[in-house]
Parts: structure tokens; C-alpha cells; sequence
């Protein structure tokens, strides 16, 4: 791949500047690396990438391109990077619209039109409209994620498309440039002389293709979801004369969409799903239409194979979904249908719900094999997250050969669909290939994601042959290769698709873009250019088969190299805890996705020995800005691990480099905080000292917390300390049922006299037989900051404690999130057989589960719950079992969705963070507490907690704090 621009383009690029581009000219090989994939398996590299801030901006793109000394100069626009088709990679130049184009520009409750620019977020967008009782109605699996302008591109849709349509379908008006920098607003228009006056380019077009309209529809199959971009017979068939047709699904081939004005929906009012289980795939595909001819009439039918939820029980979705599931017969099932229902009042919606189960109860299959209505919207929205991971959870298939998209959206009319997928499946199994299917059933387009290893010689023809095929088996049932993704690669098909209208087609390339300069290969070529060939672009296995095989195997690197691009961590909801580093920048190289793509380059390069240090320190950057909160590595649908690839990192990095001083004085944090607690007084005054705090700013640490051991004044009658000499003592323990040994922490035992106080204060109460294990470095700071051979030999000697400690039959107790979960997470990834180290509230609903004879509550109170982001995306039972202790004693508490804090640690005491820290803070956590009473905010995390006292100057609480408030005395 080129390290540099070629002439042509650093001309281009010199030229941009000098018209006063506002925007961010990125040409470096780290950046260039963000735009190389999306989420197909492709990989092209860019030679530079433009972050336009506004219409001018783009303007001036388009202008400089019109030149004819830049005629060379290609272009594709990009937006969320979602695409399963390459639809916006290029080896030319990248216009991300995406980091600065992203407002929300007006709306018109009145008319129900919003305007918008077209890096908008689908469910950004539905945010902002959501308070005025409206949402945007095209509805896909990357809504938080994908934006308007990706969605305009590629004509999307998705769920419940039967009933809302596409996206063009609610598309009123864009703003588009063309080839040399001409702004056209396209919308419909009667075909009047003053009008084809003011619009000439659309009359022209219209007129040059009037004369086809009926060959055109002839020849167009007839689907809900028709064909995507040049949508030559909307466009011929229309009273009016629309560009948009044209222009909605052309994947930036034909200008740059930078606003668009679009038509919203009222929310209904009230929403049901019946889930219906099958034991037989094909079997639920023959009902579906059954199903859509109800009355009343399904607002849509989606279906998930048994592939798609055995692995949905292993995802952190699981939490929030298992119990809509209960009683399932998983050994039989093989899939689920799910048919939503939509009404304006519950009353209506009931009905509905009943009259629907009366008429498919009159109405048997064999195939079915159980029906569960599920009225509400927590329960419809708790189902359709699920739903929408199904895509990211079949690429998290373990074993090398996992599903990939390339023949993934298929469609054909829904009568049709039962015997077309049966033949498609006939031809994976041919190949001996295995798959996972999921989709929407009504509308005919099942999403088919065939497991290949594309790094094996023997996998990669199979792109051809299954394509191929995949392809005529459409024609032969009316339908088509490219029902909802876009066409991008596989516009080689487009040609043989449009057969004799294909001139035609080209002409509307033409009129826009008679140079081939956008986005070129795809769709259509404006004269005798070939397209793009699905088996003749770069791979992303090109590259990652050039990785020494050992860096795949099961180690730190190994999730990273499996990212896929789906692109979950980038997330626009500021209160989701993937990815803070990626929010607070809006720069995808500090994602967990871009990431991964940069290990990935950095792994190939030392495969090599030609690693470049230019890059190895871009790869340092943006890992330096990761705050290890794991997020990631519970949410992403891949669990990509960035934290643990960091450490293994930096572990390489720092043998060849100079590890900076205030990151060794937090790596030793651990041991020093026990020797500190001994002198406390004088260690809180040099932490407050002017002087010293200087002192520190100069190393690089801010804001370090002070010692509290001097208020721990639980009762020391309570509990009893234990130390590696006394161990024994529990060898007389008669209910070990009823004893705990708390496992502390640093934070636990010398910085939270409110915590560990309350914690044996409410244990106590509570009839609980307390044990203190001796204080040792759990390993975790070096962990996270990569000195691995200290982590190891910490981790060692806890370890060894831990497992003598457990060996009395005591439950071991942690309270502090990530260190108690570094015993089942972190431990196990170096070979240590750790034993199990529960959650506080773990251990607490097993604890309560037994005892009749609770304390009596003081006060009743709603309150809420802001877990750790390493706890609740990594163990996503615990923020439920809090609630479900907090039940038992009569007390509401709910949990408030909640970004990063923004501390993560020790990240917030570095110096050189502390804006980031600050910013991730203010874009979740402090907006949370700023509309809240403190007295009401519980939060799990020593770090969260301490990062609310710093920037807002309150103070928030542990649960058990507050629950131990909350309690009466004693028993």
C-alpha cells in the first residue's frame, strides 16, 4: 500500500487548501487506514480523507474535481462506514461528512418535515424527534450508528419496510453537488415549462427517458424492496418529475448529498410483538404470509434462525432479553418469527393482539410450535435490540471460518421466499459451508452470511461460485442479488441485471458524472469502463493473511484480527458505554474499531520486520487514548478486546522505549497505597502540598485522591482481619454459608472509609459472619498499563492467596467492579486457575435468597443505579441484581443509562487527559447528576464516584451505603 499520495492527488490536495478548505485534510497512513473498510470484505486504501465542516467546503471539492487537470481524481463519500459492500471505498480520495456535517437543521412539526444534514445518525435523528412525538420511519439494524446520508445512498430499509418503505419513500428534497461544483436541490416538481425550465437537468434526463417507460417497467421486478439507485421506472412511472429516484440508492455516484429534507411519522402510541417458534426454518418462511394476510395486518414479520439466538445467550443482550424466552423448547427450535402490531391505544392494540392469535390458531402449521404475546414498547425494544445484533453476533462464530456479507440481502417476493432460500441453503450446503439466517420474512429478504475463511487459498473462489449462483437463483424466482445493502462490488452483476436498459442507466451516469470520477466501478460506468468485479478488489484477507499465523491463535491480539467493521462502538449516543475515547473525539482512529485496524497493519508490518516507526507511534497515540474500561470487549458483537491488545502492546513498546515516570508511579499505585496508609498524614499532606502538587503536574499526574484509612471506624468486632498468619481461623467457621471474605482493593481498603464502612456495617445487620482476606496487589494498574511481568507475578501471588482462601469453602467477595472481575477475566487469560471471586451483589441476592427475617427499611425511596462500564458490559447481570436486592427490602431502584465517567482509573489523573476526561464526563455522567439529587444517585464505581466530586463538587454514594442508610440498626 502507498505511504503517500500520488503527484496528481498532493497537487489536488495543495489546490483544496489554498481555496481556504475548512475542514481536515487527513493523508496520513494511520488515518487513511480508518477509510480503508467498512464492514464488507474489502479493503482499499485511500490517499487521503476530507472532513468537509460545511456546504462550502464541499463545494469547493467539487468544484477543484470538475478541472480537467484533476479528471484523474476520484472520489467517494462516506458516512457511518457500515456498509457490507464496499460502497464507499476508493483508492482515490475519501469526503467523510460524517465528524462536522451532522446537524440537525430545522423542523416543521406543522408540515412533519425535518431538514438535516446528511451526517445525521438515523437514531439521533429519532432522538430529536422523539419529545415532539414523531420518528423517521426507515428503520435498520445500525441505526445508531448508520447516517441519513449512508441511508440515501443505499436506499435503506429494513424492518417493518412493508408497512413505512424505504428510505426514498420519505426522501422530500436533497441538496446535492455535482461535478464541478454546482448545487442542485432536487425534489418533485410538475412537469410545467416554467419548472423543466428551473430544473433542467432533471427535464432532460426525464424527457431521454420517457420514451422507454414502459420497457423499463417491464422489465423492473416488482418487489417491496425494488431496485436500489437509478431507479429508472419510480422515475418514468411518476406523475411528477422526481431526481430523487435517480438519486436515492446511487451510492455517491452521482454528486455529494450534503442536506435533505425528509418526512417523519407519530410514533405509535402503542406496540405489541407476537413471538411465534418454529421447529423447522423453512417451514416459518411458508407461514409468513399467512401471517401478513391477517387481519388486522402485521406491521411487519422478522424472523431469526436458532444459529442467531444460541449465540445471542453468550452476548451482554442476553441479560435484557432471556426472560421474554423462557419455556422455549431450544432443542426443537429453529427459528422465531416476530410480528409487531402497532395501535393508538393499548385497548385497540389488544385486540388486535387477540384477534391475530384467534386467526392463526384457525389457520395451523405444522412447523409451529409455541406463540407469546409481548405487549409494551420496553418489551418490543428489548426484542429488536436483539434483533438488530443478529448481524454482529453471527461474526462472533468462533473458529477461522466465520460468516461474512456478500450475499447477504437477497430478495424476492414473499410467496416465493420458502422455496428460494430452500434451493440458496442447497447451495451452501453443496459447498459445505456452514451459515446463519435472519431477516424480514414479509418483505421476502433474508440475510445469508455463508462462514468462509477468506485467508485460505480453498475459501476464496467460493466468493465467485456461491455469488454466481446466488445470483441466477434470483432471476429464476423475480427478484433480486441486491434487496437492501446497495450494490457497491457487486455492480458486476448490474450490467446483466439491466440487460438492454443498460445504456440507459448509463446515461443518467453520464448527465452527472461523464468522467467516471465518483465513486467509480459501482453501478454504472458513463462509457465503456468496466465495473468493479467482486473477486478482483483487494481483501481484507490480502492483508490479514500476510499476519504470522501465532498472532491469531488465542492471545491478546486475537479478537482485534477478527473485527469485521460492523461498527457498533461508534455508537452516537452519548449515554452507551462503547466507546468514550471515539465520543469525546468523534475520531475514528480512537474507536475501537480503528483500533483494531491499526494493530492489524502494525501486526502485518512486524510479521515483516518492516515496521514503520511513524506508524508504531500513530498505534501508541491513539492506544494512549484508550481508557481500558472494556466496554469493547462486552459489547462489541465481535468482542473485540482493545484493553488487552494495549497491554500487550505497550508490554512491547516500553522494551524498546522509556516508559513515562507518572505511568510507573500508577503501575506501582497498588503497593504503594499500603505503605502510604501507614504514614497517612504525611502522604495526604504531600498530595496536597502546593509544592508537591506542582511536582506532580510536572510528572504528569493531577488531582490524586487522598488516604482515608484514618476514618475506617466500622467496628472492628464486626469483622475479622485476617493475615497470611492467621489464616487458619477459618478452619472453625460452623455456617459457612452465612460468611463472607471480602477480597479488598486498594480503593476498598485505604481510599473509601464510606464504603468499607457501610459494607461490614450492612453486612452485620444483615447476619453475615465477616472476613477481611490480607491486602495484596491484585495486578490489575500494571495489567492495564501493560508492565506484564509484574502483572504476572502479582497476579500470581493474589492468586495463590485466593486459592488457599477458598479452599475453607467461604464465598470470596469483591466490591470494587474491574479488580473483582480481573479475577475471572484477566487472570484466567495468563493461565491462572483463579477461583471465583463474586460480585458484592452477586453475592448478596444468593445471600438474601435464603433469609426470611430482613431489617426493616427507614425510608422508602426511588432510587438510581450508574454501574461501572467494565461491570455492566462485561458482567451485564449485575446491574439487575442490585435492583433485585434493593426489591427484597421494598425500595425502587432503577437504572440510569450512563456513558463513561471519564476517570477510568487512573486515566483522568494524567495530566495530558485531563480535557478528555473532563469532556467524556460533562457528555453523560454530568448531565446525570447535574438534573438529579445526589441523595437519589448510587454509583458501583470508586473511579465514577470520585470523578462526580471533581468536576461537580457533590458527592454520590455506593449502593450499599446507601442501602445500609437505609436499614434499620440491627436485627
Amino acid at each position: 500500500m502507498s505511504i503517500h499520495p500520488n503527484p496528481n492527488t498532493q497537487q489536488f490536495l495543495e489546490a483544496l487548501s489554498a481555496k481556504n478548505f475548512s475542514g481536515e485534510i487527513e493523508v496520513s497512513y494511520a488515518q487513511r487506514l480508518m477509510a480503508a473498510t467498512d464492514n464488507s470484505i474489502y479493503q482499499l486504501m485511500p490517499e487521503a480523507i476530507l472532513f468537509p465542516k460545511d456546504n462550502h467546503d464541499v463545494e469547493k471539492v467539487m468544484s477543484l474535481l470538475g478541472e480537467e487537470q484533476f479528471r484523474q481524481i476520484t472520489l467517494s463519500t462516506r458516512g457511518g462506514g457500515t456498509g457490507t459492500n464496499g460502497q464507499s471505498l476508493n483508492s482515490g480520495l475519501i469526503l467523510d461528512l460524517s465528524r462536522h456535517m451532522n446537524k440537525i437543521l430545522h423542523f416543521d412539526a406543522d408540515r412533519r418535515v425535518v431538514t438535516v444534514q446528511t451526517g445525521v445518525v438515523k437514531d439521533q435523528l429519532n432522538a430529536y424527534l422523539r419529545p415532539y412525538g414523531y420518528f423517521f420511519a426507515p428503520e435498520l439494524s445500525t441505526s445508531n450508528r448508520a447516517t441519513i446520508g449512508g441511508m440515501i445512498n443505499t436506499d435503506a430499509s429494513g424492518q417493518g419496510s412493508c408497512e413505512y418503505g424505504k428510505t426514498s419513500q420519505h426522501v422530500l428534497e436533497i441538496l446535492a453537488y455535482r461535478i464541478g461544483g454546482e448545487a442542485i436541490i432536487s425534489s418533485a416538481f410538475e412537469g410545467t415549462r416554467e419548472n423543466t425550465q428551473s430544473h433542467p437537468l432533471a427535464t432532460e434526463l426525464y424527457q431521454a427517458l420517457l420514451p422507454h417507460k414502459e420497457e423499463i417497467h417491464a422489465h423492473f421486478p416488482q418487489l417491496n424492496r425494488f431496485i436500489t439507485g437509478y431507479d429508472l421506472d419510480h422515475f418514468t412511472q411518476d406523475e411528477k418529475i422526481n431526481l430523487n429516484h435517480l438519486l436515492c440508492g446511487s451510492e455517491g455516484t452521482l454528486g455529494v448529498f450534503t442536506e435533505a429534507k425528509l418526512n417523519v411519522l407519530p410514533i405509535p402510541k402503542a406496540t405489541a410483538l407476537v413471538l411465534i417458534t418454529y421447529d423447522d426454518f423453512i417451514g416459518a418462511l411458508e407461514d409468513a404470509p399467512l401471517l401478513m394476510g391477517a387481519t388486522p395486518k402485521p406491521t411487519s414479520v422478522e424472523v431469526i434462525d436458532n444459529i442467531v439466538m444460541e449465540i445471542a445467550k453468550n452476548d451482554f443482550i442476553w441479560a435484557t432479553t432471556e426472560s421474554y424466552f423462557s419455556g422455549i423448547d431450544y432443542e426443537a427450535l429453529k427459528a422465531i418469527q416476530l410480528v409487531e402490531f402497532n395501535a393508538d391505544n393499548l385497548e385497540s392494540l389488544e385486540e388486535m393482539v387477540t384477534t391475530f392469535s384467534q386467526y392463526i390458531e384457525s389457520h395451523p402449521h405444522k412447523s409451529r410450535l409455541s406463540i407469546r404475546p409481548l405487549l409494551g414498547k420496553k418489551a418490543v425494544l428489548d426484542i429488536y435490540a436483539l434483533r438488530k445484533r443478529a448481524v454482529g453476533l453471527l461474526g462472533a462464530v468462533q473458529g477461522n471460518r466465520r460468516p461474512i456479507p456478500f450475499v447477504e440481502d437477497t430478495a424476492v417476493p414473499p410467496e416465493n421466499l420458502a422455496p428460494f432460500i430452500a434451493e440458496f441453503r442447497a447451495i451452501l450446503d453443496q459447498a459445505a459451508v456452514k451459515y446463519g439466517m435472519f431477516g424480514h420474512a414479509d418483505a421476502g429478504v433474508i440475510h445469508v452470511r455463508p462462514a468462509l475463511d477468506l485467508k485460505l487459498e480453498e475459501d476464496r473462489p467460493l466468493i465467485r461460485e456461491i455469488s454466481d449462483q446466488v445470483y441466477q437463483l434470483c432471476q429464476k424466482y423475480g427478484g433480486a442479488l441486491w434487496g437492501e445493502h446497495g450494490k457497491g462490488v457487486r455492480s458486476e452483476y448490474a450490467q446483466d441485471f439491466f440487460g438492454k436498459l443498460y445504456p440507459l442507466v448509463q446515461s443518467v451516469k453520464a448527465a452527472f458524472d461523464p468522467h467516471n470520477q465518483l465513486n467509480p466501478g459501482k453501478i454504472a460506468s458513463a462509457d465503456h469502463h468496466a465495473l468493479l468485479k467482486i473477486d478482483e478488489v483487494p481483501l481484507r484477507a490480502d492483508f490479514n493473511r500476510q499476519i504470522n499465523s501465532h498472532y491469531w491463535a488465542e492471545n491478546a491480539y486475537a479478537t482485534t484480527l477478527y473485527c469485521n467493521g460492523n461498527g457498533a462502538c461508534f455508537n452516537y449516543d452519548l449515554n452507551a458505554a462503547m466507546c468514550p475515547s471515539y465520543k469525546a473525539t468523534r475520531e475514528r482512529i480512537h474507536s475501537p474499531k480503528g483500533r483494531a485496524e491499526l494493530i492489524k497493519e502494525w501486526l502485518r508490518q512486524k510479521s515483516h520486520n518492516i515496521v514503520q516507526p511513524q506508524f508504531e507511534e500513530a498505534l501508541y497515540d491513539s492506544l494512549s487514548l484508550c481508557l481500558s474500561c472494556k466496554s469493547c470487549a462486552g459489547e462489541c458483537p465481535i468482542k473485540v478486546n482493545i484493553p488487552a491488545a494495549k497491554s500487550q502492546f505497550l508490554n512491547e513498546y516500553y522494551q524498546k522505549k522509556k516508559r513515562p515516570l507518572y505511568e510507573q508511579i500508577l503501575i506501582n499505585a497498588e503497593k504503594m497505597a499500603e505503605k502510604s496508609a501507614k504514614v497517612e498524614g504525611l502522604s495526604n499532606w504531600v498530595t496536597k502540598n502546593s509544592l508537591t502538587k506542582q511536582l506532580f503536574s510536572q510528572i504528569g499526574l493531577i488531582d490524586l485522591p487522598l488516604l482515608e484509612r484514618s476514618q475506617y471506624h466500622a467496628d472492628q468486632h464486626y469483622y475479622q482481619q485476617l493475615t497470611l498468619d492467621n489464616l487458619s481461623l477459618l478452619e472453625s467457621v460452623k455456617a459457612p454459608e452465612n460468611s463472607v471474605i471480602l477480597v479488598p482493593d486498594s480503593f476498598f481498603m485505604f481510599y473509601d472509609a464510606a464504603t468499607f464502612n457501610a459494607t461490614v456495617e450492612l453486612l452485620h445487620k444483615l447476619g453475615v459472619t465477616i472476613f477481611i482476606a490480607p491486602y495484596q496487589p491484585s495486578g490489575k494498574v500494571a495489567q492495564v498499563y501493560g508492565a506484564l511481568t509484574q502483572f504476572k507475578k502479582e497476579a500470581e501471588t493474589q492468586n495463590e492467596l485466593l486459592t488457599k482462601l477458598a479452599a475453607y469453602g467461604i464465598s470470596l467477595v469483591g466490591v470494587e467492579p474491574p479488580i473483582t472481575l480481573a479475577y475471572r477475566e484477566e487472570y484466567p487469560a495468563i493461565g491462572l486457575a483463579s477461583p471465583h471471586v463474586a460480585l458484592i451483589q452477586e453475592w448478596l441476592t444468593t445471600y438474601l435468597a435464603t433469609r426470611d427475617d430482613l431489617p426493616q427499611i427507614t425510608e422508602k425511596i426511588d432510587l438510581k443505579l450508574m454501574s461501572h462500564c467494565t461491570e455492566k458490559t462485561n458482567a451485564t447481570h449485575a446491574p439487575k441484581a442490585w435492583q433485585e436486592i434493593f426489591a427484597r427490602f421494598g425500595i425502587t431502584l432503577n437504572e440510569e443509562k450512563s456513558g463513561c465517567c471519564g476517570m477510568s482509573g487512573g486515566f483522568g489523573h494524567i495530566k495530558k487527559n485531563r480535557e478528555l476526561s473532563e469532556k467524556i464526563y460533562s457528555q453523560s455522567w454530568g448531565e446525570i447528576v447535574q438534573k438529579n439529587n445526589p441523595e437519589i444517585l448510587l454509583a458501583t464505581g470508586s473511579s465514577c464516584r470520585s470523578q462526580v466530586k471533581r468536576f461537580d463538587n457533590v458527592t454520590i454514594v455506593h449502593p450499599i451505603v446507601k442501602l445500609n442508610q437505609l436499614l434499620t440498626p440491627f436485627l
